[in-house]
């Protein structure tokens, strides 16, 4: 996601964006091509764990994925579709917070029973995940999506 100008012209006037997806990393929920992020600009608001966070690399390639660690000097992140906490990010490296999903033209509020009880589940244990992806490319669903 190189082009960053609009999104962020876009968090700075409305104080909201709707973005669309773009690899694999959030994949089971979100999926290239069928799915669309609303965001909302970060400053200010309260990030927690499971919270989507839209932030810059060092390389400024723009990235969506979920916080599943909050330490003292920023937070662990990680892609739906890893197991492993990637990467660190500074709190003045994160631009937005998603609010809700587009999947087939329906919206998702993340307050949806369904959206937190996936949020819950696919984020609570990273070797759970692991399994239910190694499951997922075994049975070949993975690539169906």
């Amino acid at each position: 996601m190189k082009q960053t100008g609009n999104i962020e012209q876009c968090l700075k006037e409305l104080g909201f964006a709707v973005v669309p997806t773009k690899g694999t990393s959030m994949w089971p929920l979100l999926i290239e091509g069928k799915c669309r992020v609303k965001i909302m600009a970060a400053e200010g608001k309260m990030l927690k764990k499971g919270d989507i966070v839209l932030y810059r690399r060092t390389d400024g390639t723009l990235v969506l994925h979920r916080i599943m660690k909050i330490e003292e000097d920023g937070f662990r992140v990680c892609g739906d579709h890893q197991w492993k906490l990637d990467e660190k990010v500074q709190e003045e490296q994160i631009l937005a917070v998603a609010q809700g999903f587009f999947i087939n033209g329906n919206y998702i509020d993340e307050k949806t029973w369904w959206y937190r009880l996936y949020k819950r589940f696919w984020n609570g244990n990273l070797t759970i995940r692991r399994c239910c992806l190694a499951f997922l490319r075994l049975s070949g669903l993975e690539n169906k999506s």
